[in-house]
């Protein structure tokens, strides 16, 4: 029996198919493995070696438990109330695949991190856009070509329409196709007709418009402007397309990139203008 199963195994191997479908394979040749060793434990007993056949019949309750576990985990988006896994991976100091995964694929992608400048931290504020039609489609545009340059993935942090289901329903919450905020590679504030505007794209040659500075903090921009001189610190683009958990499978919405900026200010020097 082993040995077919055994079989089975190192024939998958040669096969390039999903993690999750190979996952879901494997444990149903355990399960079946597993029926197996309650076979050889009835053996034992009825052949009279007692001590033999209950250490078998321990083996098979103890895998049993494990297989539960992976049915529930890679069949269903259920979770045990019983799950003793993190509490043996902790005693034997071991590091879940999954954890390892996440690390990759929540890492900071390409200018996540990125601001125009080093400020002191009480020298920022957030500001907010007002943004037209042809501004927020234009960070569209901005977003497909970041994409294409690969500084950016919509790609959902690399998750599978299961996982998707599985962290939406249970986060409630959606998840987004740009998993986390990404910087734009070139930003900047311009004066224009009595208005404070952002401009920013991937680099200064192809910059778009992409919206007016309305306020910065609570207080409107033009209060602001009369006492300080304003820089962008971040302009950092969230949002667009996402997915959420349905009934009993993920839904997909078209969502609009949004930007969220950060604004570094300084106390005008009046005698300058006296």
């Amino acid at each position: 029996m082993f040995s077919i199963i055994g079989l089975i195994n190192s024939y998958l191997g040669y096969i390039n198919i999903n993690v999750k479908l190979k996952n879901r394979v494997y444990t149903i040749l355990g399960t079946v493995g597993n029926f197996y060793l309650l076979y050889v434990a009835y053996r034992f007993l009825a052949n009279g070696f007692l001590a033999r056949g209950l250490l078998f019949i321990l083996a098979f309750f103890g895998l049993s438990y494990f297989a539960y576990l992976n049915i529930l985990y890679f069949f269903t988006s259920k979770k045990s109330r019983f799950d003793f896994s993190p509490w043996i991976e902790k005693k034997l100091g071991m590091k879940p695949k999954e954890d390892m995964l996440d690390k990759k694929k929540t890492g900071a992608q390409n200018g996540f991190v990125q601001t125009n400048g080093l400020f002191k931290g009480e020298t920022i504020l957030p500001a907010k856009l007002k943004r037209s039609a042809a501004e927020i489609q234009a960070l569209n545009e901005i977003v497909g070509q970041l994409a294409a340059e690969n500084y950016l993935r919509l790609d959902y942090g690399g998750n599978s329409d299961n996982e998707i289901f599985k962290i939406a329903r249970a986060k409630k919450e959606n998840v987004y196709a740009l998993n986390e905020p990404v910087a734009l590679p070139y930003f900047e504030l311009v004066h224009e007709a009595g208005h404070l505007n952002l401009y920013g794209g991937i680099n200064q040659i192809e910059r778009k418009r992409l919206g007016q500075i309305k306020s910065v903090g609570l207080m409107p921009v033009t209060e602001v402007e009369r006492k300080y001189s304003l820089f962008v610190a971040a302009a950092a683009v969230y949002g667009g397309p996402y997915k959420f958990a349905g009934r009993s499978t993920v839904m997909q919405e078209d969502g609009p990139y949004e930007l969220k900026i950060q604004v570094a200010y300084r106390e005008k020097d009046v005698s300058k203008n006296i």
